[in-house]
């Protein structure tokens, strides 16, 4: 029986690449698990992945709250793996479906393999530097930033480089200092023996370390020279260049001071340091003029996108695949990132409409409609045979009455328990969008029975997603800016935070589901606690230590004032305040036994 492999890929805004990557290794000729761990994502890479692998079994998806790093990232996703080796691998690279078969035959030839890495090629087809290197000592890193290697390292070996590329290749696998962490193949024994990979490094320095510490324990650490992989390179890290610099530039020191700190503390503080530093500087300031346009920019986004066209044309799906045709409006919303790939994956044939229609999905062969729904009506609707409305629900109405007996005959809508909360608020505002709310659910049922539509209408309480709702991720912004955290009277008004996926899902069972025809449900999260506890929750998944301080509600309505000063605190107002304290609590029941409706716990991943 073939070993199986566990693959872990850490993912941060790696792009549309990120789903060929995991295509390819679903690919493989053996037995696989696929584990993304993603930092924090702020593009559309995990829409992307959802669109073409969603409804692989063989992968999971961990949606870190934010970004942990790439070792704890890593050592996270490993907890969750089960195989005896374990991949790991970046998300900008493409393996072959031999490519895991063919590099676990090292390890059946030798139980002292711990590691081993391959051949890693950029598209062009060169040699990527990393893939085979020395460990980079001290010595070794000052000829390699003072140029020495250039210069000398032809003639003299004390003054060549770590890096082994321009090396004539090796004819079969040879033992080796380090590989790169883009591709690292690792024995599951050897890793417990080991360790996991050290976290104090948050990017960059951590294979080596490892690679390091591998040795240490007497594990070989092996270069196959015969398979090959390519790897882009740099996708991650293009968004926030100088970050990446930092990071890496402070691994750097990390790892001379945790490992040759005691044998070189001269050469390491005199010499080598403020190399790294000056070095740093250069860096920073080489990324300063290509942002002015005065330096040469290497478009590696640009360079990742034309790649991941030329893989998917392969697995394109056409337009118009023979499913029923389902159309989403409001489909870049929180809840359209899980229900469009959600209904992709299910088989049905997507029309997605946004005001700004995305560029992701496109190589799936998903379809998007730019159209403003509050100023025409797109034809695509006509025809269709589900609409499943995310904007606003006071515009399906107008949409349901101009379309009339045209109206697809299963309409899904969306509004809120605002309908209840704010109904008795001090703002006219809040007061105005409460009836509205209920008037646009009396008038969808009022259409439903005259153009005879299957109509639900959801109603979410406190949807978030973290890093891109405006209610769990305004708490969360607060704490990073300042510190701390207003309460009144202990905030012990009770919330039920619903996640957008877990409404996704609910969407997805209702379609066909007669029991919800004619039907508004309230929808809440699997978990009620407290406004100040909610607040801890936050802090502690974005690792922040929670400093709550209790004050008189006039003062919080100033200091809410003074935050909607603050773009991204604009939609603060100061009713909220006064609703910290009571209970916003809604009954899941009818939705639990009609639609199996099984929320999360507030900031936990789903249950698979």
């Amino acid at each position: 029986m073939k070993a199986a492999v566990s693959v872990v890929i850490v993912n941060h805004n790696g792009g549309p690449l990120l789903a060929e990557c995991v295509r390819s290794v679903l690919a493989s000729s053996l037995s696989v698990e696929v584990l993304v761990a993603d930092n924090a994502s702020t593009d559309s890479s995990l829409i992307d992945l959802r669109l073409v692998c969603g409804a692989d079994d063989r992968l999971r998806i961990i949606e870190n709250p934010t970004n942990q790093g790439f070792a704890r990232a890593n050592n996270l996703a490993l907890a969750q793996s089960r195989h005896a080796f374990v991949l790991f691998l970046n998300p900008d690279c493409i393996v072959q479906p031999d490519t895991l078969e063919r590099m676990l035959a090292l390890f059946d030839r030798d139980p002292k393999v711990g590691m081993s890495g391959c051949l890693i090629r950029n598209p062009d087809g060169s040699e990527q530097p990393g893939c085979r290197r020395s460990i980079p000592t001290p010595w070794r890193t000052f000829v390699h930033l003072t140029g020495l290697d250039r210069r000398l390292g032809q003639s003299d070996p004390r003054f060549r480089s770590y890096l082994h590329t321009g090396l004539p290749l090796p004819a079969q696998p040879e033992v080796i200092e380090a590989i790169s962490g883009a591709f690292m193949l690792v024995r599951r024994a050897a890793l417990e023996d080991v360790g996991l990979m050290d976290e104090g490094y948050f990017m960059h320095f951590e294979d080596l370390d490892w690679c390091l510490r591998f040795q240490q324990k007497g594990w070989k650490v092996m270069f196959e020279p015969n398979v090959e992989i390519m790897h882009v390179g740099g996708v991650c890290t293009a968004v926030r260049p100088i970050m990446v610099e930092y990071h890496k530039h402070w691994g750097m020191i990390q790892f001379y001071r945790k490992f040759f700190q005691d044998q070189h503390p001269i050469l390491l503080y005199l010499v080598l340091f403020p190399a790294i530093f000056l070095r740093f500087v250069m860096r920073v300031g080489a990324h300063t003029l290509t942002k002015l346009g005065l330096y040469p920019r290497r478009e590696t986004r640009q360079e990742a996108q034309a790649v991941a066209s030329q893989l998917s044309a392969k697995h394109l799906k056409p337009p118009g695949k023979g499913g029923r045709r389902v159309v989403v409006t409001g489909a870049t919303s929180l809840i359209g990132d899980y229900l469009v790939p959600g209904l992709f994956n299910a088989g049905y044939d997507v029309d997605a409409i946004s005001r700004k229609p995305p560029d992701y999905g496109r190589n799936a062969g998903l379809r998007w409609h730019e159209a403003d729904i509050t100023q025409s009506v797109p034809d695509i609707l006509r025809g269709a045979d589900v609409l499943i409305h995310l904007a606003p629900l006071a515009t399906l109405p107008p949409i349901m009455e101009s379309l009339a007996d045209e109206c697809p005959q299963r309409v899904i809508g969306f509004g809120s328990t605002s309908a209840f909360t704010k109904a008795e608020s001090a703002l006219e505002k809040e007061r105005a969008l409460a009836r509205g709310l209920m008037d646009s659910e009396k008038r969808i049922a009022d259409m439903g029975s005259r153009y005879g539509i299957c109509w639900t209408v959801f109603r979410p309480t406190l949807v978030y997603h973290l890093g891109r709702d405006k209610n769990v991720t305004t708490i969360a912004d607060f704490l990073k800016k300042f510190g701390f955290f207003p309460l009144i009277n202990g905030s012990q008004g009770r919330r039920q935070p619903v996640h957008a996926e877990d409404l996704a899902i609910a969407s997805l069972r209702a379609i066909d589901n007669p029991q919800s025809f004619g039907k508004a449900y309230n929808l809440c999260g699997g978990e009620t606690l407290t406004y100040q506890a909610m607040v801890r929750r936050i802090a502690q998944a974005i690792h922040i230590r929670a400093i709550l301080v209790d004050i008189p509600l006039p003062v919080l309505k100033g200091i809410i004032k003074v935050a909607a000063l603050i773009p991204r605190f604009r939609h603060l107002n100061t009713e909220m305040a006064t609703r910290i304290s009571r209970d916003m609590c809604f009954d899941n029941q009818n939705a639990a036994q009609e639609l199996g409706f099984n929320p999360r716990v507030f900031l936990a991943a789903r249950d698979e």
